[in-house]
Formats: structure tokens, sequence, C-alpha cells
């Protein structure tokens, strides 16, 4: 019985690891019954060594859970070190067609495919109004009904490539302004306008057939209001389960954030806990190896053999992410071999239906432009990260401005950001590009960009809309910073047709 009982609690687990080949310690795990991994940018160099590196663990468990952030947009692991070169929710929200939405899903799972990845945390169902949202530009936002429509396509195209998708963060992270990396937020909506505009999308989702849905670290009042979500049976086991009808896999957030760990007294307590609210499988977190995987397998077996935790509920959390992975197997490929054109074209397509262009945004009469008077583009480029799940990823208009044949003298804030560029001796036909995102939630560039002195100055917003730039002649708002929103950005500036 000992063993069977660490066998199931290994079967909750996906935890993380350093290295882009798989470590003793996880490759024993997995022999022993562990659910899976997540992987990581660290862990990717090339698609090559990422489709060798799934092919040593599933050699270790052929049946292993393989998940990856890869929502496109901000958020990827696979193009961590270029940039997605498909667009994100908003920009496929704004944009407006399904087909396209469908597509990209469907791009973004052949290719995981290949590499043997066979579950995507993705995608965002969450619906956020305000620009101060930590989510930002991840949400496909527009209105409830888009919301949900656009996730549920994006999930059928995903799975239709055979990879299970994830929606996140059930029942709604939307209505926080919190980062759940960093605290534990909390959402007052009624119930009524919470129904409406959050639960919305993940009833859609379930109804639809997502393989997974992930739980959100936020607490909903009007739903729980003693804990967050990934602690709470009545949000969890009651709602989802009982209410709505959901029956596949339940997966944590990261339990290394601090939106859990400031409830519960620590990593292993929340896993505990997680399980017992009717949590299926347990995210560790992006930085919990060896030493956590044992803390919290440890703490699964003391928990059943004090009577604090049901062996019928590890059971059936096993039964479920085994079904998952039966459905969605995750064979390894040749990577690189699907062909991903017709939707990475329409990923292309969409970014540019969604971007907009406000007064006389034109840089063609600039130097490297087409009819060149001599004037010089200097691009300046707010880097501020959008959030910590993106993670560092490039970003911006330059290598997109270039391949454009566009020269230009380039400007690269980071932070942190205290002061305007030296741009000495600017005329009346150079033009300074901005090149800014979610600048509400950055105060410190917003005061710099506000000090930006020049003759003709044309903003690029890649982040949340809403904000106004009444010192600009032109705004090109892409909605997003994806390779494919920096395409349709440089499009728009150089009045390409």
């Amino acid at each position: 019985m000992t063993s069977d009982l660490r066998q199931l609690a290994l079967g909750t687990v996906l935890p993380a690891f350093e290295g882009t080949t798989a470590p003793p310690w996880l490759l024993d795990r997995l022999r022993e019954g562990m659910a899976g991994v997540i992987l990581f940018g660290r862990n990717i160099v090339s698609p090559q060594q990422v489709a060798e590196l799934v092919r040593q663990i599933r050699e270790a468990r052929p049946d292993a859970v393989v998940g990856i952030d890869e929502e496109g947009g901000d958020v990827t692991r696979i193009h961590h070190d270029e940039g997605s070169p498909y667009p994100g929710n908003r920009v496929l929200s704004e944009n407006g067609d399904l087909d396209a939405t469908r597509a990209v899903g469907r791009g973004i799972g052949a290719e995981l495919r290949d590499l043997g990845v066979n579950y995507n945390l993705a995608p965002i169902g969450d619906y956020v109004t305000d620009p101060l949202s930590p989510l930002t530009t991840r949400s496909y936002g527009r209105s409830p009904r888009d919301n949900a429509e656009h996730a549920a396509a994006w999930i059928e195209g995903l799975q239709e490539a055979g990879v299970a998708a994830c929606v996140k963060h059930y029942p709604g992270l939307g209505g926080s302004l919190l980062d759940s990396h960093l605290s534990l937020g909390r959402v007052t909506a009624g119930r009524a306008e919470f129904d409406d505009e959050h639960l919305r999308t993940f009833v859609s989702a379930a109804a639809s057939g997502v393989a997974s849905m992930m739980t959100a670290h936020v607490v909903v009042d009007c739903l729980d209001p003693s804990a967050p979500t990934t602690l709470s049976p009545a949000v969890i086991s009651r709602l989802l389960r009982d209410e709505i009808g959901y029956d596949g896999v339940v997966i944590s957030d990261a339990l290394e954030m601090h939106g859990v760990l400031n409830h519960a007294s620590s990593l292993p307590a929340a896993a505990v806990g997680a399980l017992r609210a009717g949590v299926d499988v347990l995210c560790l977190g992006a930085e919990q190896y060896e030493e956590a995987t044992t803390a919290v397998v440890d703490a699964i077996v003391a928990a059943v053999r004090s009577g604090e935790l049901p062996a019928e509920r590890l059971e059936e959390a096993n039964r479920r992410v085994a079904a998952m992975a039966r459905a969605y197997p995750g064979t390894v490929g040749v990577p690189g071999a699907a062909d991903t054109a017709a939707e990475r074209a329409a990923g292309l397509a969409a970014a540019w239906g969604a971007t907009t262009v406000e007064g006389d945004a034109s840089i063609a009469g600039s130097t490297g432009g087409t009819g060149s008077t001599g004037g010089t583009v200097h691009v300046v480029t707010f880097d501020d990260r959008t959030s910590i799940a993106a993670g560092p990823v490039p970003w911006g208009i330059g290598p997109e401005l270039r391949a454009a044949g566009v020269a230009f003298a380039d400007h690269v804030l980071t932070p942190p950001i205290s002061d305007p560029p030296d741009l000495p001796g600017l005329g009346p036909s150079d033009v300074v590009v901005a090149v800014v995102r979610d600048l509400p939630r950055h105060p410190a560039s917003a005061e710099v960009f506000d000090r930006l002195d020049a003759p003709r100055l044309v903003v690029v917003d890649m982040g949340y809309p809403g904000t106004d730039y009444p010192r600009a002649t032109g705004v090109v708002r892409t909605f997003g910073a994806s390779r494919a929103s920096s395409a349709a950005a440089v499009r728009a500036l150089t009045r390409q047709a």
C-alpha cells in the first residue's frame, strides 16, 4: 500500500526542472509514476533539442503529460528567443474572425505536436476590462460574448491538432488588478455580473469539450469569500463539477505563487489543500524542482495516512489525468515537419485586420522610406515587461523595420526607465516613433514618455487599448506585441497596401 500510495501521489504532480536535458531525478520520478513535467523557456534551445528532450521523458514514462505555456502573443516558450509568430488573444478578438482564431490555435497545436508536447496551458479565458489588469492583451476581451467565442474557437483548433488545451484561470481572474504571482487578489463583482462577464467563458469551454482547466489564485466573493479558488471545494467540487458538470482535468496554477501561498502555510500545504478542493494535478511552479517535488509528494502521502485527504481523491485525480494522456498521447514527430504556413498566414492577416491607425502615422517620407526627404526616424522603445508570466520575450518593431528596408536610429529604454533618450538636433523632417505597451501599468515610463520632445511624434501602442496620446500626430494600435503584430505595425507605418 505504501508504494501504491506514493505512486498515486506522484501521479498528481507536474514539476519543472533546470537544463535542456532531463535530469536523473526527473527521469527516476517519471519511472515511479509521476504525471509528467512542465517545460519553460530555459529548457528550450531548438526544435530538435526539444524533441530529443521529450523523447527522454517518454522513454521514462510513455504516457507522460508534457506541458507548456504557449499562448501565442506575449506568452511563448517555443519562440522565447525571438517572439511568437502568432498573434495574441486580444488581436484575434479585435480582428473578429473565429476561423482565424481557430487557425492560430491549430497552428500552435501542430507545432507543439511535432515536438511531442501534448498539453498546452492555454488559452487565457479571463475577461479583462481594465487597462491596469496584469493580464492586459492576453485576454480576448472586447465583450464577454467575444471572449467566450474566441476562446472556444482557439481551443477547438488546438485540440484538432492533437494537443490538450487548458483554459485558464477558472472561474475568471479578469476582475482582479493584482498579479497572482505576487499577491492574493479579490473579485468583488456580484453573482449575476460575475456569471455574465467572467464565468461564461469557462461554462462555454466546458460545453465545447476542453480537456483541462486551470484554477485561479483569487478570492471570488460571490462564490467563496473565504479562500482562493485553488483551495475552494465550493468553487471546484460543487460549482465546476456538480453544477456545471465538468469532468475534465483541473490543474492548479503554479503553487509557488503568492496568490496561494499567502493563504496556505507552505507549498506542500497548498498542494494538499488543492487536491482536497478538487484539483487533479499540481503545477508546482517555474522554480520548483527535486526538493519541492519530494516535499509535496511526502505531504500528500502523510495527508492520506492521517485521514486529511481521502485516497479516493487521488485515485479519481489519477484517472482523469490518465484519460487525458490517452486522448492526447503526444508522440514525438519530426520537428518542423508540420506545414503551418496557412495558419501563420491567417495569424498575420488577423494581426493586420486588428491594427488601427489614427491621424498621420506614416514614416514613408523619412530616411529609409519611399520618397525620403532626408529626415531621420528615431525609434524609442519603452521595453517594459508585461508580466512575470510573459517573461523576457523580445518585442518591438526593430526587426520588421529592418526587413522592410527602413533605416532608423534605435533607442531602447530598459527598466528602470527614468529619462528620455538623448535626441540632439531634431529637425522638422525627423520623426520619433515611440513604441509602448500598457503605459498606465508603468507610471515611471509614462512620465518619461510625457517628456519626449519631438517635432513629430508617432506612437505604436502594442498593449491594452484605451490610452490617449494628444501630442502624437499619428497612433498605430496593434493590441499585441507578437512578431505578427510587429509586422502589421510596420505595414501601417510604411503605408504598405
